[in-house]
């Protein structure tokens, strides 16, 4: 994908645009507001210096390349892991407490001090300042004026940004189409599993951790990274040689492609084939309430429950309870074909210690003893961080037979563990 670009629209206007999805920023005398979101935007904003003082919420919108909500909750972690101000959300009472409301499900709960337990955290009063309007929002000589499908920024009486009057002239979907002419459909059977990293980041650093698993006819793409037509076509896969998703959890870095292949295939008149635990659907079904009102009728679900094995086209899915923090699930998987079967830990606590303590056999190293290539989540830097320090998953690769690479981080020179290279292809035969 290429890198993003500031385009200057004006003196006060200035459009981040990335992939197929852009959002403006508009200096005022009481600071620089972003006018809506985008998945991934708190690392570009981040890369680009982009410190906004308050969001501008506009109506909920969702198009090829995402929506315009997505991205918010790693605007928070950023605020949490590394300080900054609270930040006013600003727009009609209704899309306030929607994003309010979809980013208490995900963003308010944590471990405890021994990352034992899930708690529930007071975090969104501390980053969130709600200003719900009917209409017209005023902070001294600012004022934001809301109206159906538009909305206005006017600074001391004078107009400094219309939506509808910057809207750009080339369609999301026509960018999205000419990404994919340029891609060759790939439709060959395959007689072994085949994973392709499309990315191993997570939501602070690279492409989030994506993964797209191949077998006979079958193309399942597990948590779809963000712009996916885009994130897909740079590893050379086409977007409609997926078959299936599947959606390990609700942090906003494992759905954030989610929106844009929902509409992918609802513009293409299909239902998309989405596997994942009934407790992670329940909530993606909230999550998506505003854009998708009836998503249940433009989904082929089919639910996987740990302990309880399902077969689809030939591959046996195995699925566990991680040790994470969120209470709807997160699920680790193992996947079967061929005769060969790849593991995936999806985001968990690893740790000898806290095992033994919770007594669960699924969390030990020996689930992955059957598995031929397994794929680990990893913390290089934080021993007692949420995520697996890399001095405990290096026993799982001492206590089993196949080889181990892990992922979820940033690159690093010389790590102590094998990483799994973004775009490499990795067969199990």
């Amino acid at each position: 994908m290429h890198p993003p670009e500031l385009t200057a629209l004006d003196a006060n206007v200035t459009r981040l645009e990335y992939g197929a999805l852009y959002t403006d920023f508009v200096k005022t005398s009481r600071g620089l507001l972003r006018v809506g979101s985008m998945p991934d935007i708190s690392k570009l904003t981040y890369r680009l210096n982009l410190l906004e003082d308050a969001v501008v919420l506009p109506e909920w919108s969702v198009n090829q390349a995402g929506d315009n909500y997505t991205g918010e909750e790693f605007v928070l972690w950023r605020a949490q892991v590394y300080g900054s101000r609270p930040k006013k959300y600003i727009g009609s009472f209704q899309n306030v407490e929607t994003m309010h409301h979809n980013l208490d499900a995900i963003f308010s709960y944590y471990f405890d001090e021994k990352r034992i337990r899930i708690v529930r955290k007071p975090w969104l009063k501390q980053w969130v300042l709600k200003k719900g309007t009917c209409g017209v929002y005023r902070d001294h000589d600012l004022e934001i004026r809301f109206t159906s499908g538009n909305l206005a920024v006017y600074d001391h009486g004078r107009a400094l940004y219309d939506g509808l009057a910057f809207s750009p002239a080339t369609k999301t979907d026509t960018i999205i189409n000419e990404v994919l002419s340029r891609i060759q459909r790939d439709g060959r059977h395959r007689d072994h599993l085949e994973i392709t990293a499309v990315g191993n980041g997570n939501g602070f650093v690279g492409t989030t951790s994506s993964f797209l698993l191949r077998f006979g006819r079958k193309a399942l793409w597990i948590d779809p990274c963000a712009q996916p037509a885009h994130a897909l076509a740079c590893i050379g896969v086409h977007w409609d040689d997926v078959t299936d998703i599947l959606i390990s959890h609700n942090h906003e870095d494992h759905i954030a492609g989610f929106s844009a292949c929902l509409k992918r295939c609802i513009d293409h008149r299909k239902k998309l084939r989405l596997i994942s635990a009934p407790s992670i659907y329940r909530v993606l079904c909230e999550q998506y309430s505003r854009l998708f009102p009836d998503m249940k009728n433009h989904v082929d679900f089919n639910a996987i429950v740990p302990g309880k094995p399902i077969s689809l086209d030939g591959v046996m899915i195995e699925a566990r309870w991680n040790h994470h923090f969120l209470p709807y699930g997160t699920l680790g998987l193992k996947f079967e074909a061929g005769g060969r079967k790849w593991g995936f830990s999806g985001d968990t606590k690893f740790d000898t210690g806290i095992n033994r303590f919770l007594k669960r056999p699924e969390l030990y190293e020996s689930w992955f003893c059957d598995c031929d290539l397994v794929f680990h989540e990893v913390d290089f830097e934080h021993p007692h961080g949420v995520h697996s320090y890399w001095k405990e998953v290096a026993k799982i690769q001492d206590a089993i037979q196949g080889k181990m690479l892990v992922y979820h981080t940033a690159a690093k020179n010389n790590p102590p563990l094998p990483l799994v290279r973004k775009g490499h292809v990795y067969r199990i035969s």
